[in-house]
């Protein structure tokens, strides 16, 4: 279920980009970037590498 502020931030990444005053396509950090940073993708990343942590540990501990 996604909250507020997900919600408000996808709407900003979807918008369309503006135009500063001498013409020139003005972005925000997000969309430089080119994508959503939010706590979902976080909490995936850090699950995964600490089972990868826990892959590495069991496989040294059977093989020592």
């Amino acid at each position: 279920m996604e909250d507020q502020t997900e919600r408000r931030e996808e709407a900003a990444f979807r918008a369309p980009d503006q135009r500063g005053g001498d013409g020139q396509v003005v972005k925000t950090a997000t969309k430089a970037r080119q994508g959503l940073s939010s706590g979902r993708i976080v909490t995936i990343l850090a699950v995964g590498l600490v089972l990868v942590i826990i892959g590495f540990a069991a496989s040294y501990m059977t093989s020592v």
